[in-house]
This record gives structure tokens, sequence and C-alpha cells, in this order.
């Protein structure tokens, strides 16, 4: 192959993968993001609003690409309610609130502001 040629496919591989990496944090978000609001949302629901760590069975960071306000947050599942999920949401301000649960009667549910 000519040193033209070469050129030629690796700036084309380059922009493909300059292209797919940008698809990809646009649709699902900035992975070390993510686990920051994880983080996040762990302590506001421990210092903020009085759970213990046992109270809390699982939180995992999440990402709206349908969001510009609040893209990233976090889905809770609280012990005594492993079969329901909570969303929080953190906006660009840093605020944290509590968004949606998927429990017809929540036990954790959040007065709305």
């Amino acid at each position: 192959m000519t040193k033209r040629i070469k050129i030629s496919l690796l700036s084309i591989l380059a922009l493909v993968v300059v292209i797919s990496g940008w698809g990809y944090l646009s649709l699902f978000g900035n992975p070390i993001k993510k686990n920051d609001a994880e983080e996040k949302v762990r302590a506001y629901l421990i210092q903020h609003k009085g759970y213990s760590p046992e109270e809390l069975k699982d939180i995992s960071g999440t990402y709206s690409f349908k969001s510009s306000e609040a893209p990233y947050g976090a889905a809770v599942t609280f012990a005594d309610e492993p079969n329901d999920k909570y969303q929080y949401i953190i906006s660009k301000d840093g605020n944290i609130e509590q968004f949606s649960s998927s429990s017809e009667n929540p036990k954790h549910q959040e007065p709305m502001n």
C-alpha cells in the first residue's frame, strides 16, 4: 500500500473510533459520572435522610440522555422493599431529589417539593 492509502485508512479508523466513543457516551453516559452519582445519592440518603447503610440494598448510577437538566442520578432499592426501585436525580446545581418510585404503596416516598 502506498503511504497515502495508509494515512487515509488510519484517518478513517480514527474518525470511526471518535464517533463511536461520542455515541456511546451520548446514549449511556460517562461511567465515572454514573459512579459519582451513585456515591452522592448514597451519601445523601445516609447523611441527610438518616438511612443506615444496611437499609440500602442496592444503589446503581443512572443516565438519561433525554434530560439535559438532570441527566445523572441513581436507582435505589431499599432492603425492606427488594422488588421496588426509587429513582433519584441530581440537578446541575447539585440538588438531589427523589424523582419516582416503582412501588404502588411506597414506604420511602419523599414529599414533592
